[in-house]
């Protein structure tokens, strides 16, 4: 029964690094290259935007994509106990990443589709985000206490997670509600994005699994 469960969470594991690459590809991808950031589909619903909007995007995009794309590496048991110098180096581009995903998020949810509702949803994911990669690394670099670092670093990515929660319901509300705009669905979704991932982290972390001294069996 052990090994059946150490097999599921691998799969499951599995799956989230697959889902975590393909969108930041996808996100580096169309938003990588500023130069051609205007073409996008995404951008031209926008309609004109400020100058400045279209910078921001550039860094939130790519610092978001790249962070996401990583992520998932430093939750591999034999990545942190084998090679702990490229967890550290991993977990510094990370930090990097987030921090300007995170300060670049709050400008963007200014501008968001969907209303007060969506702008204030997508500014608490900014602000939780930021955060928790504060308490991650004042855990580990203050109070040198790796248990804890483990479990805001889970919590961390867990938000993270919410670009790919996004791009999963965006796509779900307009085949089962008929609902395409933006406008009409980001009030809902800014929040739903990454709450429930935030829940099943603090579940994670509650059975145990979220422990930096057991760490998972990727």
């Amino acid at each position: 029964m052990k090994r059946n469960r150490r097999r599921r969470r691998n799969w499951v594991f599995g799956i989230l690094a697959f889902l975590a690459i393909g969108i930041a590809a996808y996100a580096l991808l169309l938003y990588g290259n500023p130069d051609d950031i205007k073409d996008q589909g995404f951008v031209t619903e926008k309609g004109t935007m400020p100058d400045l909007w279209y910078t921001v995007l550039w860094f939130h995009a790519v610092s978001g994509g790249i962070a996401l794309g990583i992520g998932w590496l430093q939750f591999i048991k034999r990545l942190r106990l084998r090679t702990p110098n490229v967890h550290r180096a991993i977990g510094f581009a990370y930090a990097t990443m987030i921090t300007v995903a995170g300060v670049t998020g709050l400008y963007m949810a200014y501008y968001t589709s969907g209303g007060l509702s969506a702008q204030l949803g997508f500014g608490a994911l900014s602000l939780m985000w930021l955060y928790t990669l504060y308490q991650s690394l004042k855990s580990i670099i203050a109070d040198r206490n790796p248990r804890a670092h483990g479990q805001w670093m889970l919590r961390n990515y867990a938000l993270s997670c919410a670009a790919i929660s996004l791009r999963v319901m965006t796509p779900l509300a307009a085949v089962f509600w008929g609902l395409t705009d933006t406008n009409d669905t980001f009030g809902v979704i800014a929040w739903i994005c990454w709450l429930p991932n935030l829940l099943l982290a603090e579940m994670i972390i509650r059975a145990g699994i979220g422990r930096i001294s057991k760490p998972l069996n990727a």
